[in-house]
């Protein structure tokens, strides 16, 4: 403050000076009062120009009383016998100040486009540098040592909510608990005297974490709150670009592992296919062969049953590899519901569910538009895995509902019960509900095949599940419109 006081004071005592200097030169020429008001003018718009209006204002007071004392009768004197000399000073005094007044408004708004431009330049570097930065490693503390460096801030403080980090750089930081509210109330708030600014970043409408920005008070272009704003706003887009960069990163790698497990899936399938089939037919002409003694035709039909059971897993697997790849052609047509259950109701009869299987209504009439091998797949498997984990000797109920736009297709089973957090897990490929994984052997494969099926005919699969009365699967597929089921 003092040393502000001091500068003042040095352009006023400077433009006194001048004031001086010019009626020297002005006197020592005789120069008429007309003349040195001209003279005078000059040096007080560069003062305006050069300092300020209040310097001018003293400046030109000052030339007015030369004028008066050395250039208007009587001489010497301040006082004026002509009235029109009364005039003419009190005119030049105003337009002196008028002027200084323009020149001085000039200069304001030669450095405030000044200090704009400057702002604008650093603006495009922080912009270029956050575009430059590594995605790869933690974004604030990066960004906020860019914002300070470029900025010449005395504190940055950056809050990302989606780490619940804080991240700050500089001697006069915001407090944290201070940069936390601004993000949970959603506020900006502005300290001019102290230079401190607080913004929530946002994205569109989506918080992202808040900013403070302390600016230094001896900086030749200290930040203001427009300059504020566009900080906060390319660091909500500096934070945005980094989680997307991450979500992208994830995708790619979930990607890559679903493609590795598929190969690797199909490839042991494949592998595991042949010396299956060899053992199957080895234990199968050694059943045939007489005479075995009982002990031995047990370990035979043993090894039998088990090679059998290893050749539907290979199955499962090679079924599962094909549907995870994304060219899997689903051939869809015209499924008469009559034809299709009728056949579904046989093949169970073959299988381990045997007499257990009961058709709960009437056979529905209607058509879908679906693959009928996928389907017939899919519904096999959801029967199977009822059998797999119901009450012995219980039934297996398939229940069939149609309405205008869709059918729905539920299996029901006694003595499972899957708990509300388990239901949306068991459709994962290789879950299986800690409850149940060893009360029937299983892959995990089976449910996420069904619901792959599902996805591809744009329809749905769930769970529900009681205590009391069992669990019950749901597949829900689209009913054919009349074109398709013309055609």
């Amino acid at each position: 403050m003092v040393h502000l006081w001091i500068k003042a004071s040095l352009r006023v005592l400077s433009s006194m000076l001048i004031v001086v200097l010019v009626t020297a030169i002005a006197y020592g020429c005789h120069a008429k009062s007309f003349v040195a008001g001209f003279l005078y003018l000059f040096p007080v718009m560069l003062i305006a120009f050069r300092w300020g209006f209040f310097e001018a204002s003293i400046a030109s007071i000052a030339a007015v009383a030369c004028l008066d004392y050395f250039f208007t009768a009587p001489l010497f004197h301040f006082y004026m016998s002509d009235p029109q000399d009364w005039v003419a000073l009190v005119s030049f005094e105003a337009v002196v100040l008028v002027f200084s007044r323009l020149a001085d408004r000039l200069k304001q708004h030669a450095i405030e486009a000044e200090k704009r431009r400057e702002q604008i330049e650093r603006l495009y570097l922080l912009t270029r540098d956050i575009l430059l930065l590594d995605r790869r490693d933690r974004i604030g503390t990066r960004l906020v040592n860019l914002i300070a460096g470029i900025f010449h801030l005395n504190g940055v403080s950056l809050w990302d909510a989606s780490e619940a980090r804080l991240d700050k750089v500089g001697c006069e930081c915001i407090p944290e608990d201070e940069i936390r509210a601004a993000y949970f109330h959603r506020q900006h708030h502005d300290d001019a005297a102290s230079r401190k600014y607080k913004r929530a970043l946002f994205v569109g409408v989506r918080p992202m974490g808040a900013i403070g920005l302390s600016s230094s008070s001896v900086s030749s272009t200290p930040i203001d709150a427009r300059t504020a704003d566009a900080i906060a706003s390319l660091a909500a887009l500096a934070l945005e670009r980094s989680y997307s960069f991450k979500a992208e990163s994830s995708a790619e790698a979930a990607h890559q592992s679903e493609q590795f497990r598929s190969t690797v899936l199909d490839s042991l399938a494949h592998a595991f296919k042949t010396p299956l089939s060899t053992i199957q037919a080895a234990s199968s002409g050694l059943l045939e062969m007489n005479p075995l003694r009982t002990s031995q035709k047990e370990l035979v039909t043993l090894i039998n049953g088990e090679a059998v059971r290893l050749g539907h897993l290979a199955t499962e697997m090679l079924q599962t590899a094909r549907l995870d790849e994304n060219h899997l052609s689903v051939q869809r047509s015209s499924v008469c519901l009559d034809s299709f259950l009728r056949t579904l109701l046989e093949q169970s009869a073959q299988s381990a569910v045997g007499d257990r299987l009961r058709l709960l209504n009437e056979t529905p009439t209607g058509y879908l538009w679906a693959d009928s091998r996928l389907l017939q797949m899919a519904l096999l498997e959801l029967i199977n895995n009822a059998e797999k984990y119901a009450d012995p000797s219980s039934q297996i109920t398939v229940n069939v509902t149609v309405s205008d736009t869709e059918l729905t297709f539920r299996v029901h089973n006694h003595g499972s019960y899957l708990a509300p957090e388990e239901r949306p897990k068991i459709f994962r490929r290789f879950y299986r509900s800690p409850g149940y994984q060893y009360r029937a052997p299983g892959t995990g494969i089976g449910l996420s095949f069904v619901k792959r099926i599902a996805d591809l005919h744009e329809g749905h699969v769930w769970v529900d599940s009681d205590t009391d009365s069992g669990t019950s699967f749901f597949f829900t597929l689209p009913l054919a419109s009349q074109g398709n089921e013309n055609g």
